[in-house]
C-alpha cells in the first residue's frame, strides 16, 4: 500500500481544509488582538501623543526670477501655528512657515539664504531668522517664536545657481503675511 491509499479523498481534503481554517483564524484573531490593544500592547506609551497636528494659517506666493536661464521659481510658503512639537525642538508657541518651489528635482542645483522678520503686533518684540540652504529644489523650514499673540513676518529670499561657486547670479524676492502665535 501507498500512504495515504486507505484514506479517501475526502478526509483528506477537509482535514487540510481545517488546519488552513484554524490557521487564518489565529492569525486574523492575533492581529485583531494587536489592533484593539495597539501595536505596543495595553498600558505602554507610544512615542507619538495623539493630535499633534499643527493648524494651517495660508499659503503664500513668495515666486522669484530663477539664477539659471529658466523660468520663475515658484516657492509657495505654508504657515502653520499651534504646533505642539516644533522641528527645532524649542517651546512654544510657535509659527512655522514652510517654503517649497514643489517641482521635480533637476540637474541644476541651488543655493538660497531666507531670512525672516517678525513683530509680535501685540507685545512689540522682534526678532530676526536666517536659514541657508542648497539644493536640486527649494526647500526651507523656519520656526519662529515670537510670544503669544498675532504676528507679522517678512521673508526675504535670495536664490543662487551653484555653478563651481555658490550663490552665482543672485535673485531677490521677499513676501510678507500674518499669523497668530
Amino acid at each position: 500500500m501507498v500512504s495515504g491509499e486507505n484514506m479517501s479523498g475526502r478526509k483528506v481534503s477537509r482535514t487540510v481544509s481545517r488546519v488552513v481554517i484554524g490557521v487564518v483564524t489565529g492569525l486574523v484573531a492575533t492581529l485583531l488582538g494587536m489592533v484593539g490593544q495597539g501595536v505596543a500592547g495595553q498600558g505602554s506609551a507610544t512615542a507619538i501623543p495623539a493630535n499633534t497636528e499643527a493648524n494651517y494659517v495660508t499659503t503664500l506666493n513668495c515666486t522669484s526670477a530663477n539664477p539659471w536661464p529658466a523660468g520663475p521659481v515658484k516657492v509657495r510658503v505654508d504657515v502653520f501655528n499651534n504646533i505642539r512639537f516644533p522641528a527645532d525642538g524649542l517651546p512654544g508657541p510657535v509659527i512655522a512657515l514652510i517654503g517649497s518651489d514643489r517641482a521635480k528635482p533637476v540637474a541644476l542645483e541651488y543655493t538660497y539664504d531666507v531670512t525672516v522678520r517678525w513683530k509680535n503686533l501685540r507685545t512689540g518684540r522682534t526678532g530676526k531668522v536666517f536659514v541657508p540652504g542648497r539644493g536640486f529644489t527649494v526647500k526651507w523650514q523656519v520656526d519662529i517664536h515670537p510670544g503669544h499673540g498675532p504676528v507679522a513676518f517678512t521673508i526675504h529670499q535670495k536664490l543662487g545657481a551653484l555653478a563651481f561657486n555658490p550663490m552665482v547670479n543672485p535673485q531677490y524676492s521677499s513676501c510678507s503675511g500674518r499669523a497668530t502665535a
